[in-house]
């Protein structure tokens, strides 16, 4: 009786110790699912266009740039000062060739008041020839002395517009910048014309009028390039009658400014 109770005791322990060193149930992993966001919310997201960041970014591309940003050369207030060379073109009779100065000042960076004076001589245009009874000769100076456009001398005022200013960029590496006038004013002109054919050249002075377009390109501050086209309308005297004449020239020099501010 005592040994069956002392085995029943022994069992007991045992049990007990081997269920204590009984290894722990292993854990299962959870398993990490992704959330899939609703499409509702996808919607809500900013638009690209109005997100701060994205405008950030953007700002100073040069696809975000307009094309003339500011102008850089100022002429308003300043005083132009021009050497300056005119051919004539598309002369019947003669060709001009005149060389002078043109003195203008920029009222605003727009609207400019000028004046200028040029003088030289005048050749005879190759393309005429004097045709007679029967065979027609290269022209002699005599033979033309009672035709018109012999001019020496022009000198007028000039009022000037300068509606466009812009910049050009050449391969990325030079930008050139440039502005673009008209001006209109009256002339004074001297020409060489003879009464008839049978009579001797003298001068005389005719009033007119001069439009001109042209070209300012900017090198510095002080310094540019000038060129144009310009057309003089005048009243001749061609053998007794009085007829509206033109001198179509083209024009261009460098220019100097002085005086004023930027």
């Amino acid at each position: 009786m005592r040994i069956s109770r002392c085995l029943a005791c022994a069992f007991a322990l045992a049990g007990a110790a081997r269920a204590e060193s009984a290894p722990e149930p292993a854990i299962t992993p959870a398993v990490a699912t992704a959330q899939v966001e609703p499409a509702s919310a996808i919607a809500e997201l900013p638009a690209i266009g109005n997100d701060p960041a994205v405008r950030v970014a953007l700002r100073g591309t040069p696809a975000s740039l307009p094309p003339v940003t500011a102008q850089i050369f100022r002429i308003g207030g300043r005083t132009e000062a021009e050497p300056l060379f005119q051919m004539s073109v598309g002369d019947p009779f003669y060709k001009s060739w005149l060389i002078g100065v043109r003195v203008e000042h920029h009222l605003d960076e727009r609207w400019s008041l000028g004046v200028h004076a040029l003088g030289g001589a005048s050749s005879m245009s190759a393309p005429i020839e004097m045709c007679g009874g029967s065979a027609c000769d290269a022209p002699a100076a005599a033979r033309l002395r009672s035709t018109p456009g012999n001019i020496q001398l022009m000198a007028g005022l000039e009022a000037s517009w300068a509606p466009l200013y812009g910049k050009l960029s050449l391969f990325g590496e030079k930008t050139i910048h440039f502005d673009a006038y008209v001006a209109l004013g009256p002339e004074i002109l001297r020409e060489t014309i003879a009464p008839d054919a049978a009579t001797a050249s003298r001068g005389r002075f005719a009033l007119g009028g001069r439009a001109s377009i042209g070209e300012r390109v900017f090198f510095s501050d002080n310094f540019m390039v000038r060129f144009g086209v310009s057309e003089v309308l005048y009243g001749s005297s061609v053998r007794g009658r009085t007829e509206l004449e033109r001198k179509l020239s083209i024009e261009g020099g460098v220019a100097w400014l002085f005086g004023g501010s930027r």
